[in-house]
């Protein structure tokens, strides 16, 4: 059985969840003026996960689904994955192009590339707010569009991750697409809600964690 290496106080998840909704500010801005329409992003839920139940996150149903897929590199390497079921990434592309499909494997190239560039500014911008925010130079390469059945998805792009950072950054993804101002909140009934994964692994984690106690002005422990 695994044992959990990096474990986060209490006040470390408030200051996770502050870098967080940091970077969800950036999202939801650069992607409203892409789409030239309201855009509310939400992070409902911040947690660690591990390598023992890394076999939780499919969505059991057997139904093929998409992921982008960004490295990072700079003053932090990692990885970020941002995974959406079958009927989230429908409904995301219905609300963002108005076409519907009942089999994502028959996105041609250009709806591919939307999600490139959906995957791009939500990921960008939580790197965006996390980079200004710690005062880090952090880079990410060009999105990569898989589509796949579920299970065969994450094992392939995730597990190998798994295994050489043992740990991970998971948030649940809310977007809404058309919110009436002032609402800064996600609707159930009209949000597309994905999953998106930072490998940075312990050691990576805990410099993020360190440089923005320093900021604060606390001690770095």
């Amino acid at each position: 059985m695994s044992t959990q290496i990096f474990q986060l106080t209490a006040e470390d998840e408030d200051k996770l969840s502050e870098l967080v909704n940091i970077g969800v500010s950036h999202a939801s801005t650069r992607l409203s003026q892409m789409l030239k329409r309201r855009v509310v992003i939400n992070i409902p839920d911040v947690a660690i996960k591990n390598a023992t139940n890394a076999a939780d996150f499919g969505d059991k149903t057997s139904k093929v689904t998409l992921a982008v897929l960004l490295r990072i590199s700079g003053a932090v390497e990692g990885y970020v994955f941002l995974l959406f079921p079958h009927e989230a990434a429908v409904h995301l592309l219905h609300a963002v192009s108005g076409k519907t499909v009942g089999d994502l494997r028959a996105l041609n190239a250009f709806d591919r590339s939307m999600f490139q560039e959906i995957g791009n500014v939500v990921a960008g911008g939580m790197l965006s707010g996390l980079s200004q925010f710690l005062h880090l130079r952090l880079m990410q390469s060009v999105p990569e569009v898989v589509i796949d059945m579920d299970g065969a998805m994450f094992n392939s792009l995730a597990a190998t991750m798994i295994a050489q950072h043992e740990e991970f950054l998971s948030l649940d993804v809310a977007v809404c697409i058309d919110v009436p101002a002032p609402a800064i909140i996600c609707e159930d009934d009209k949000q597309v809600t994905g999953r998106m994964f930072f490998f940075l692994g312990p050691r990576a984690t805990k410099q993020v964690l360190g440089i923005l106690r320093e900021v604060e002005g606390a001690p770095n422990v």
